[in-house]
Formats: C-alpha cells, structure tokens, sequence
C-alpha cells in the first residue's frame, strides 16, 4: 500500500524514488503514486520520510491537485524547466531537472526510477544522471511500486468491488441473451439472423459503455477449438451452435485506470458427456482452490493445489513442465492460475510455481484453472477475489452454470 511507502524505501536502502511520464495512461505505476489519472503525465519524486513533490505542467495543475495522495504540487515553469531548456536544450532538459529536484530535496544516496517510459531515452537520462553523481540503481521485479501496488488499500478495494458489479452485471445480461436465442435447425438466430461471435462482442462492447467501461484489451468469445489458445480472442465470423463449449472471458477497465476480470464457459443447449467432464474439472478447482486460498499460502501451493484436482480427473497440468517432466502441456491444464489484478490486468502477485511469497490480506488476484483439448475447446472459470485473514473475497460472484437452456 501507499501508507508503507517509507518503510518498503528503507527495506530497499533507497533514499529517493522518481516516476515520471508523459501521460498516466498506460503508465499503472505513475498512476498510482498521482493518486488518479493526468492527461499529460508529470514527474512524482520521494524522499525517505518526506512528502512527496508532484510537478506536471500548467494545464495539468488543478487535476493533480484534486487527486487523492498527499503530496506537494508544483508546476513545470515553477521549477523553472523553461529556463533549464533554453541554458541545456530541449532533448538535455530532463535530467537536469531531475538534478534540480535532487538537489533541491538533499538527495545524498541511492534513487531508483521508475514509470513505463522508452528504453532508449530512459537510459540516456540515467547514464547523464549518473555522471552527474547521482547513485541511480536498477531493481528486480517486484520492484518498490509493484511491491506496493500488490497490496491494495480499502479505497482500491471498493473501486475494485464498484467495478466487479457492472463486469458481472454485463456477463449476466449476455448469458441470458444467449440462453434466449431462437434455435433453428442447423444455428441459432438472434434478431433474425445468424448469431455469430461476432455480433455477440459488438453486444459486449456497448454494453460495457453504458456501464462506463472500457475494453483496451478487447474481449475474449471464443467457441469450440478457437478457444484453445487460451488468449485467442473468437472468430467475428463463426456461427454459434448448440453444444459447442465458448469461453467468454471479459476484463474492462474503470475510467479510474482499475480493472476486472472474469470468465465463464459454458454451452448453449445441452452439452456432451465429454464437455461435462471437461466443465465438472474446472468447476471443482476452481471451487477447492478458492476454498483453500488464505492469507499466508504461497503462488506456488494455490497452483499446485489445483493442479492436484485437475490430474484426479486424468489431465495433464502445466506441473509436468515446471518440474522438466515435459518440454510443454498442449492438452489439459496448460497455463498457471492466476496473476494480480488493480491498475493493470497481470501484476503481482501471481499465483505461479516458483512464487513462494506468501499471500497477504488486501491482495487481489485472479483464480482461473482451465481445461482445453485442440480441435475440440475447452472450459476456464476465472474469479477476482480479494485475501484476508479468514479466505477470500469474491468479487465476481456470478452464477456458473455449464448448460444454458
């Protein structure tokens, strides 16, 4: 959380952290130090056991004052960043100003920097700052502002609720649009016409706007064996039939930057007895494993417990290539479980084998085993829920049902 901002510096023996970019969007990490979006970025520096000094430019000054943190807000002319371009020119100006802010807050010791910004123009900035004499160090992930942001505070964890609310207002409404196409003998019909994966997301898609929600990474609708690459966002053009397995998985975004994700299989009409074995395995570890997640239980001990459930049921797990007993899975469980959801859609923690960091209350994670077989589909349950001390916190408590009728 950002409340242990100081104490995470001094575990780090850092005694500054610089962010900065050109726009919030995109930039989870820059985001979240601000307290909220800014259109046009700015640069956010801490000392350790100070407040933090925001600067953005003129344009940007009442939006970052109106943001959430504490903290010092200047403008970019109020720190004089027109004269150091005019004295040092425009592609120099940055690092000088960054020297200014260091000299400015008393900066002795190490500074990490962070933000999502280009490779190249970012080294150039720490290789001057560096010959200035300024001890910038690098990190490893998780890096100080992954570390923080993987704990979420409560304010987070009701936006995230708010918009875990309209996901699976949205998810409900399409089931039930899909539970009432008109069968006709060789597809199903929607207003008429063919029901396609196609016509289906378009219904998504304005459905989310009229929850004022955003899909910057589409939406996943895919039926039958277009579904078994698991990110394979469906086929605008395939028919929807009765009996195939789809996999909707849908992950909006809040104008808030926070996201949510989840995802429901399922068939129109009646399935098989092969995609009732497939659906009753996810469906029973998925429901294990969120019965035995808890604070203090491991990335590595979720994954593997619902490993254990899946090989019960006779399929293969990602586990056989962790522990090098294959070079790869293309049939059974062939992912790992779940990863961190808030200001991005994959973030710590991430619920892994080799992750054997324990899980701690105010986390939000995804829980989404999945079964998949090529040239048939498969099924994949997935979940945003928040750990505490007593389990977890389902945040997408949608109804799961395998057969839509």
């Amino acid at each position: 959380m950002f409340d242990q901002f100081d104490e995470e510096m001094k575990r780090r023996n850092v005694e500054g952290a610089l962010l900065f970019g050109d726009t919030t969007l995109g930039n989870p990490d820059l985001t979240y130090v601000i307290g909220g979006n800014v259109v046009r970025g700015g640069v956010f520096f801490k000392r350790l056991g100070e407040t933090p000094i925001v600067i953005v430019g003129s344009a940007d000054e009442e939006t970052a004052r109106r943001t959430r943190r504490n903290k010092r807000t200047r403008t970019y002319t109020e720190y004089g960043l027109e004269k150091i371009m005019m004295k040092y020119g425009h592609e120099n100006a940055y690092p000088h100003l960054f020297a200014k802010i260091f000299s400015d807050e008393r900066i002795k010791g190490r500074v990490i920097v962070s933000g999502r910004n280009d490779l190249a123009s970012g080294l150039g900035i720490i290789d001057q700052l560096r010959k200035m004499g300024y001890n910038i160090t690098g990190e490893t992930s998780p890096t100080l502002l992954e570390t923080l942001r993987e704990t979420k505070s409560s304010e987070e964890i009701e936006e995230m609720r708010r918009v875990a609310r309209k996901t699976c207002t949205v998810v409900e409404s399409i089931i039930e649009i899909l539970r009432n196409l008109k069968r006709k003998r060789d597809h199903l019909e929607l207003n008429g016409e063919p029901a396609t994966v196609g016509k289906i997301k378009t219904i998504v898609s304005q459905k989310l706007l009229a929850e004022n929600l955003m899909e910057p990474e589409g939406t996943i609708f895919a039926q039958g064996a277009s579904a078994v690459p698991v990110h394979n966002m469906g086929v605008s053009t395939d028919k929807l039939k009765e009996g195939k397995l789809i996999i909707f998985d849908i992950f909006p975004q809040a104008q808030t930057s926070y996201w949510c994700d989840m995802t429901r299989s399922f068939v129109i009409g009646r399935a098989d007895a092969r995609a009732k074995r497939i659906y009753d395995a996810v469906y029973e570890a998925q429901t294990g494993t969120l019965e035995y997640l808890h604070e203090g239980v491991t990335g590595e001990e979720a994954v593997s417990k619902t490993c254990d459930v899946i090989e019960r049921h006779g399929y293969r797990t990602v586990r056989d290539v962790y522990l090098a007993k294959a070079k790869s899975v293309s049939s059974g469980l062939t992912h790992t479980l779940g990863h961190g959801v808030g200001l991005t859609i994959g973030e710590w923690p991430h619920l892994t084998f080799g992750n054997k960091r324990p899980l701690e209350r105010g986390n939000v994670v995804t829980v989404e085993p999945g079964v998949y077989f090529p040239k048939y589909g498969g099924a994949r349950i997935e979940d945003t829920v928040v750990m505490s001390s007593r389990g977890v916190e389902n945040l997408t408590n949608a109804e799961k049902e395998l057969e839509l009728t």
